[in-house]
């Protein structure tokens, strides 16, 4: 099956992707992901070096993905719905949730790119903070970004946590139902 090489990475990285979306990172692997690409281990290694390489890559679309659909909200007028993305991003990708967000067995200095884009995402909120808090201090809005960031987290965790435990309570569900009011009231009420 013939095929163009930028056009066989991007492929080698849906699929890792799709298979992440239904099953966690460690039930990835190159041989599955080269058969579901119709291509030899071979080629699969003309475009990443190792594994690794292949999960920075789920990590860099991930990170992408928050920062793509945070960016399109407006902030300034709906500060809540930013976090709400964040929570909802967690809940429907919770495998490559966990490759972004969890402890990673990859060196991230190798890939300074995706701090960037990290680091961007949490530039947002830093930037919504400063909007609602335009004359505090410096170390107040990092400190309130941090504590929004670390909320919207947890928010994650605990959402998550009763989906598998099969524990969903009226509150909990009232949460992942109202989330941009939870998060306007709990982050700024």
């Amino acid at each position: 099956m013939g095929y163009h090489k930028k056009s066989l990475k991007k492929r080698l990285v849906e699929i890792a992707w799709e298979i992440c979306v239904v099953e966690p990172w460690q039930k990835v692997n190159m041989r599955r992901v080269a058969q579901k690409a119709r291509v030899s281990n071979t080629a699969f290694y003309r475009h990443f070096k190792n594994k690794n390489d292949l999960k920075a890559e789920v990590i860099r679309k991930g990170f992408q993905m928050v920062y793509e659909g945070m960016k399109d909200l407006n902030i300034n007028g709906n500060f809540a719905a930013y976090g709400a993305h964040y929570v909802r991003f967690g809940m429907e990708f919770p495998h490559i949730y966990d490759l972004m967000y969890g402890n990673t067995d990859i060196d991230m200095s190798q890939y300074p790119d995706i701090e960037v884009v990290s680091n961007a995402s949490f530039s947002g909120i830093v930037e919504g903070v400063k909007f609602f808090m335009p004359n505090n201090s410096e170390n107040e809005i990092m400190i309130k970004a941090y504590n929004i960031w670390a909320s919207v987290h947890g928010l994650v965790g605990i959402l998550r946590r009763s989906d598998w435990q099969g524990n969903r309570t009226e509150t909990l569900e009232w949460i992942e139902n109202n989330l941009e009011e939870y998060l306007e009231k709990t982050t700024f009420g």
